[in-house]
C-alpha cells in the first residue's frame, strides 16, 4: 500500500479491509447459519465465531506440522459447518422428544436470513459516523500509534506471517485471536503490510463490529421500532471510552476487539434466554471459545451480564409478585455463595489469573471522582460529557418509566460502574478478586461500562421524543418530534465533544512530546536504510526504548527484543545488563551466540516508558570497546559486534 495522506490513503486499503473483514465473518456466519441461528443477531456474532476457528485451527495446525493458509481455512470452514449441521440436526431430533417442535423455516430464510431494511440502515449510521471520528484522527493507515503494547502486537502478527505458525503458543502462550485473524486477512500481502493493516483490523471492529452489535443489542434490549432502531447506530459513537480510548491506549487491541464482540454475544444470549430456540442457544457457545481466545475477560463480562440480568429478573418477579420473596431469597443467596466460593478459588486454581490479578495501577482517586471519570466520561481528559450525561440519565428514566423489561441493562450498567469504582479507588486484595480480571485497570472497565451503556443513550431518544410532544408547537408534528429526538444523540455526542475526542485519539498516533514518540516516520526511514546492511537472519540489539525493536515489525529484521519494556529474566535480560563489558561476561556472549546476535544500533533517542535498569548495558555503544561503528542515519547508529569473537 502506498504511503500518500488523507483519505486517499485509506481508499487504497480498501482490498485489506474487504479480506480482514471477510475472514472475520464469513467462517462464523456459514457456522452459525449450518446451527441455525438466525436473524441480526447471527451476523454480529459472528466475528467470535470466526476467531475461535482461526485460533484453534491454526493452533492445532501447528500441532501435526501444517502451515496455516487460506486454504486450509476455507477447509476448516467447510468442516465446522458441516459438523454444526449435523449438531444442529441431532439437538433439534433429542428437542422434539421433550417439547414442541420448532416452526420450520425454509431454505432460502434458513440460508440467506432476511435482513430488516431499518437496523442495515442503523448498522451503516453507525458505520459512517465512526469512519468520520477515527479516520481524521488517526491520519494515515502506516501511522504508528505511540503506546508501548504495539510494540508485542505488532511484532506477533508478523512473526505469525514469517514462520506459518499461528498457534497460541507462539512465541509463548499468549490469547491468539486478535493476532491470528489479522496474520489471516494479511496472508496475500506479506509481513510489509503489518502496521497498516492493523490499523484497518483496529478500525473494522470499531467501525464495522462494533456498530454491528450495538444495533443488535439495542433492538433486543429496547424494541424493533424504527426510533430505537436508528438511535441505536447513533448511540454506538456516542461513548469515548470505548472504542476512542482503546484505539489508542496501552494499546489494549485484544481487549479492543472483545469489547467490539461483546454486545453481539449479549444480544445473542438475552434472544436465546427468551426464544428458547435451540440454534440460538447454539450458536451463543459457540461464540465463547472464541471470545476466550481473544480476551477471557469477555467470557467474564458475559457472566457478569448474565447474573445481573438473572438477580435482576428474579427480584422483579417478587416485586410483581410472580415468585414468592423465599424463594427469591433463596435463589439470590445461592448465587452469593456460588459467585464468592468462585472468586476465592480461580487465583489458587490458575496462576495466570493470580498473575493478572496482582496488577496494582498508582494513582487510585476518590470514590466521586471515579464516578465522574465512569459516569460523566472524564477518563483521560479534562472535561465532563455533560451530553452524554444528559443522554444517559434520560435513557434511564424512559427505562424505568416506560420500557422496564430493560430495567436489567441498566443494571448491568450500574454493574460495571461499581467494577469502575473498585478499580479507580480501591487497592484492597478483595476488590482485585473481583477487578483482576481486567488487570485492575479502570480504563478497560470503563470501555465495558460502553456495552450497556449503548443501551442507555439509545433509550434517550424515544425520552426525548415524549418530551417534545409535550410542546404544543410540535404535538401534532410527531415526525419532527422523532428527527429532533432522533438528532439529539449525535449533537449531544460527536459533535459537542467533537474536539475532545479527535484530540485523544490523535495524540495517542502523533503525541506532542517527542519523547512520547516511539518511532517517528524519520526514524522509520532510518532504521530502514540500516536495516539493508545487516545479512538476513543475523540479530540485532539495541535498547528497546530506542524503537529498534519495532525493525521486526517493519522489515523483518531479526532484533533481540520484540517487546517494550523487555523481560526480567532470561537471556534478554542478561544482554541487556551486561552488554557493556563483555570482555568479562562469558554469559553474555553464550547468550549472544545463542539468538546470532551479531550488530547492536544506538540512538540517543529513548520512548517514555524508560527501564533504564534492563538496558542499562545498551546505553552508551559508542563508549564499547566490543562493538565497532557501520554506519549512521539520522539519530541511529549500527555497530558490529566484534567482542566474544562474533567479529569474524
Amino acid at each position: 500500500m502506498p504511503h500518500s495522506t488523507g483519505w486517499d490513503s485509506w481508499f487504497q486499503t480498501i482490498p485489506v479491509f474487504v479480506v480482514l473483514t471477510a475472514v472475520l465473518v464469513v467462517p462464523g456466519w456459514l457456522v452459525l447459519r449450518a446451527l441455525g441461528t438466525r436473524g441480526m443477531e447471527a451476523l454480529a456474532v459472528a466475528p467470535a465465531v470466526s476467531v475461535g476457528i482461526i485460533a484453534t485451527a491454526a493452533t492445532v495446525a501447528q500441532r501435526i506440522g501444517l502451515r496455516w493458509g487460506l486454504g486450509l481455512l476455507v477447509a476448516v470452514t467447510a468442516a465446522a459447518a458441516g459438523l454444526a449441521w449435523l449438531v444442529a440436526l441431532v439437538a433439534r431430533r433429542v428437542l422434539q422428544r421433550v417439547r414442541r417442535p420448532e416452526p420450520e423455516v425454509g431454505v432460502a430464510r434458513r440460508v440467506l436470513g432476511r435482513p430488516n431494511p431499518d437496523a442495515v440502515v442503523a448498522v451503516l449510521i453507525g458505520v459512517a459516523v465512526s469512519l468520520a471520528t477515527i479516520l481524521p484522527a488517526i491520519g494515515r493507515p502506516d501511522e504508528l500509534v505511540d503506546s508501548p503494547d504495539a510494540v508485542y502486537h505488532l511484532d506477533r502478527i508478523r512473526l505469525f506471517l514469517e514462520t506459518g505458525n499461528f498457534s497460541i503458543a507462539n512465541p509463548t502462550f499468549y490469547p491468539n485471536g486478535f493476532h491470528s485473524w489479522i496474520a489471516t486477512g494479511l496472508l496475500p500481502w506479506g509481513g510489509e503490510q503489518v502496521l497498516p493493516g492493523t490499523n484497518v483490523a483496529t478500525v473494522v471492529l470499531a467501525a464495522f463490529v462494533w456498530p454491528l452489535g450495538c444495533v443488535a443489542l439495542v433492538r433486543h434490549a429496547l424494541g424493533t421500532s424504527r426510533l430505537v432502531t436508528y438511535a441505536s447506530g447513533f448511540a454506538s459513537a456516542a461513548f469515548i471510552s470505548f472504542p476512542t480510548i482503546l484505539l489508542g491506549w496501552g494499546v489494549l487491541w485484544p481487549n479492543l476487539m472483545a469489547n467490539a464482540l461483546t454486545p453481539g454475544a449479549l444480544a445473542l444470549m438475552l434472544q436465546a434466554a427468551r426464544s428458547r430456540r435451540v440454534g440460538q442457544w447454539l450458536g451463543f457457545a459457540a461464540a465463547l471459545p472464541g471470545l476466550a481466545l481473544v480476551q477471557p475477560n469477555a467470557l467474564v463480562a458475559l457472566v457478569v451480564f448474565a447474573l445481573v440480568w438473572f438477580v435482576t429478573a428474579r427480584l422483579r418477579a417478587g416485586w410483581l409478585g410472580h415468585t414468592p420473596w423465599w424463594k427469591v431469597g433463596r435463589d439470590l443467596a445461592v448465587v452469593a455463595v456460588v459467585g464468592v466460593a468462585g472468586l476465592v478459588a480461580a487465583p489458587t486454581v490458575s496462576a495466570r489469573l493470580a498473575s493478572t490479578q496482582s496488577y496494582e495501577w498508582t494513582g487510585q482517586v476518590s470514590v466521586w471522582t471515579a464516578l465522574v471519570e465512569v459516569v460523566g466520561g472524564r477518563l483521560q481528559i479534562t472535561v465532563v460529557l455533560w451530553g452524554l450525561l444528559l443522554l444517559i440519565a434520560l435513557g434511564i428514566g424512559w427505562i424505568v418509566l416506560r420500557a422496564r423489561a430493560a430495567i436489567p441493562v441498566v443494571a448491568m450498567w450500574l454493574a460495571a460502574v461499581a467494577l469502575y469504582v473498585m478499580a479507580a479507588s480501591s487497592t484492597a486484595s478483595w476488590t482485585a478478586l473481583i477487578t483482576g480480571y481486567w488487570y485492575n485497570d479502570k480504563v478497560r472497565l470503563a470501555s465495558l461500562a460502553a456495552v450497556p451503556g449503548v443501551v442507555l443513550v439509545a433509550a434517550a431518544a424515544p425520552a426525548a421524543r415524549a418530551l417534545l410532544l409535550r410542546v404544543p408547537a410540535v404535538r401534532a408534528r410527531p415526525l419532527v418530534a422523532s428527527v429532533t429526538a432522533l438528532a439529539l444523540l449525535p449533537l449531544l455526542t460527536v459533535v459537542w465533544n467533537g474536539s475532545t475526542r479527535n484530540a485523544m485519539l490523535s495524540g495517542f498516533f502523533r503525541p506532542g512530546e517527542a519523547r512520547r514518540v516511539i518511532l517517528s516516520f524519520e526514524a522509520q526511514d532510518a532504521l530502514r536504510q540500516l536495516a539493508a546492511n545487516i545479512p538476513a537472519g543475523q540479530g540485532v540489539v539495541g535498547r528497546p526504548e530506542n524503537g529498534t525493536p519495532l525493525m521486526y515489525a517493519l522489515f523483518g529484521t531479526n532484533t533481540l527484543y520484540r517487546s517494550l519494556p523487555i523481560p526480567t529474566t532470561g537471556d534478554e535480560i542478561v544482554i541487556g545488563t551486561g552488554f557493556n563489558d563483555l570482555e568479562h561476561r562469558p554469559d553474555v556472549c553464550t547468550a549472544l551466540a545463542r539468538h546470532d546476535v551479531r550488530w547492536a544500533i544506538g540512538s540517543p533517542h529513548v520512548y517514555w516508558l524508560d527501564r533504564p535498569e534492563r538496558s542499562s548495558g545498551l546505553e552508551d555503544l559508542a563508549a564499547n570497546r566490543s562493538v565497532q561503528p557501520v554506519r549512521t542515519v539520522g539519530d541511529y547508529t549500527l555497530y558490529r559486534i566484534t567482542g566474544c569473537g562474533l567479529g569474524s
